[in-house]
């Protein structure tokens, strides 16, 4: 059989997939649409919110250098309220002063200047130095620095002071270079280039990823110096540029005199991946996902019933009656469970009811048979017993000869006794009064009570039926009792769970008996912690011959199931889940009350 042959197998006999399908298929149109939807919404703010983070990161990069020329001008000034410089201004000396040189070089500043009135280089920390005065963003001014042909942009504060009738300039600087801003080199997705205009062209000042610097876009510098963006342009560079990017002016009043560029480098992979089309796809998939998943969720809670009613009744086509379904609800799947609970319990009433028919039949036939046995067995025997006792009191015969003939009696009594019993079976209840329950049940339990003592049992009588009557034969009923109960004590006495192992290990035999009413019947229950019935012998139990002891004649507990239908009851037995066996003898409840129970002067 093919892969293919058996899905389609498989499809056909699942309806659960079916389900499935059907819901995957009805969700792929409205899924599209909303892919669509959630793509272009997720799209546009993702590209607005990576470019405003950028915006905010080139504004930051401006503001660093400002706040650099900030805090430069302010350690000059320092410098000059302390005296430090005073040796270099007096020209006393030309090297640096040790506490000078020790707060450049812990700060890291690049270049220390000092100039007079006449911008005349006095001393410079690099020499011969070649700066340029420039201007920047809002109104402030930096320095180029000429470095052998190199133009590098400096953040440089200087302050002024007099001394010995001289005006002096303190320039303290920093090159706005890689060692300038290192935090922005540790972000490696980032790309910061910094154009500033030089002899009328944006030459390219800082970059923070030499290695994947991007050419300044052409397009969006003409729409700068336009003036057409108030903020900043957007800025999307083919081939290995970054994908996403921004252009921020650096302005002079109305005039453009640079660019920071802030972009997403390539090696980020982050903005090549959320594209639209990419967006699609994994919503899409998304959503379908959850569909399936939704359907899964939703076919299992709708097939679901339909597999146990499908199991259940699979379990009653095969004879197991027992069988119930749970009801969840009360739709239809939920009135279609009741249906299936009433008609098993139906059926299952119907197959104990033609249980007790087949037994009661049986046990008519045996009765009727027993009775014309008995009629015509009874005289024989009765002229060999008497036979035989006359012949015991002849003189001549010898002990072997009497001994005998004492066997011949014994025999035939124990054939009357037999015959007695068969008589049972066919003869009705008589001599009918009302009782109460619960003095029955003192009464065996009173004529058991040195067995019970031998073996040790613990019985525990609930009488859940106070002032309740039953109209009974007083005498089968003690009969019935003292008979499931000598059960119940020989099956513990002989239980290995009970007597065997070790004494730590033994379990105390135990009985109870449970007196209730329901209804207009009254329930006895004898229960035990013994072996329990046997499986096979569960349905037969009650036979006529069955017995599971070795000198049985079993009919006791048929005797039992004739007291039962005798008095219009009936009698079930059963294993207990936790162990031991359980018969339920149940009888009609008498309509009279307690304390009207009239006497009975023969009982």
């Amino acid at each position: 059989m093919t892969l293919l042959e058996r899905l389609g197998g498989f499809w056909a006999r699942s309806i659960r997939w079916k389900l499935v399908a059907v819901f995957v298929l009805i969700s792929v149109v409205p899924m599209l649409a909303a892919s669509h939807l959630a793509t272009q919404l997720v799209a546009t703010a993702f590209e607005n919110n990576v470019r405003g983070w950028l915006f905010q990161t080139s504004r930051f990069f401006v503001a660093n250098i400002l706040d650099e020329r900030r805090e430069t001008a302010g350690v000059a000034k320092a410098m000059v309220e302390t005296g430090s410089l005073n040796g270099l201004l007096s020209g006393q000396t030309r090297e640096l002063p040790a506490p000078v040189s020790h707060v450049i070089g812990a700060l890291g500043y690049d270049l220390f200047m000092i100039t007079d009135e006449n911008d005349k280089v006095v001393f410079s920390s690099r020499g011969g130095s070649n700066i340029t005065r420039v201007p920047f963003d809002q109104g402030q001014t930096l320095y180029l620095y000429d470095n052998a042909g190199q133009s590098v942009l400096m953040a440089a504060g200087s302050t002024e002071t007099t001394f010995d009738g001289h005006r002096f300039r303190i320039l303290i600087g920093n090159f706005v270079d890689q060692s300038f801003v290192n935090n922005m080199g540790v972000l490696s997705s980032l790309t910061i280039q910094l154009f500033y205009k030089v002899n009328g062209k944006f030459k390219e000042l800082y970059t923070s990823q030499p290695g994947s610097a991007a050419p300044l876009p052409d397009a969006a510098l003409a729409r700068l110096e336009q003036g057409s963006a108030s903020g900043f342009v957007k800025a999307r560079p083919d081939g290995d540029n970054p994908s996403v990017a921004i252009m921020a002016p650096i302005q002079d009043g109305d005039h453009l005199i640079g660019v920071v560029y802030c972009g997403l480098s390539p090696q980020s992979n982050l903005a090549d991946w959320i594209t639209r089309g990419n967006l699609f796809i994994g919503i899409f998939a998304c959503g379908m996902l959850l569909s399936v998943v939704a359907g899964l969720i939703m076919s299992r809670l709708l097939t679901q019933p339909v597999i146990r009613l499908s199991q259940g009744v699979n379990a009653i086509a095969k004879g197991d009656f027992t069988q119930r379904v749970p009801v969840h609800g009360q739709d239809e799947l939920g009135h279609l469970a009741m249906a299936f609970n009433s008609m098993a319990y139906q059926l299952e009433g119907l197959r104990k009811m033609e249980a007790k028919l087949r037994r009661r039949e049986r046990l008519i036939t045996l009765g009727e048979v027993a009775a014309g046995l008995a009629h015509e067995v009874r005289n024989p025997l009765g002229i060999i017993k008497t036979s035989a006792e006359l012949l015991q009191d002849s003189p001549n015969l010898t002990d072997v000869q009497l001994r005998r003939l004492g066997y011949v009696v014994d025999e035939v009594r124990r054939i009357d006794h037999l015959i007695r019993d068969f008589l049972a079976f066919a003869k009705p209840p008589q001599r009918m009064v009302d009782l109460p329950p619960a003095a029955l049940v003192e009464r065996v339990l009173g004529s058991c009570q040195s067995e019970i003592e031998r073996q040790n049992v613990a019985v525990r009588v609930e009488d859940r039926a106070p002032g309740i009557l039953v109209h009974v034969d007083r005498d089968q009923m003690i009969q019935t009792f003292l008979n499931l109960v000598l059960n119940a004590l020989q099956a513990m006495e002989t239980a290995p769970e009970l007597v065997g192992g070790p004494p730590q290990a033994q379990l105390r035999p135990q009985l109870d008996i449970l007196i209730a009413s329901s209804g207009d019947d009254v329930h006895f229950v004898f229960a035990d912690n013994g072996p329990g019935i046997a499986p096979h012998l569960i349905d037969r139990i009650f036979d006529p011959f069955v017995t599971t002891k070795d000198s049985g004649t079993g009919l006791g507990l048929a005797r039992v199931f004739a007291v039962a239908e005798g008095h219009g009851g009936w009698i079930e037995a059963r294993n207990n889940p936790l162990g031991g066996a359980i018969f339920e003898f149940v009888i009609p409840r008498s309509q009279r009350r307690a304390g009207n129970v009239p006497v009975d002067p023969d009982r």
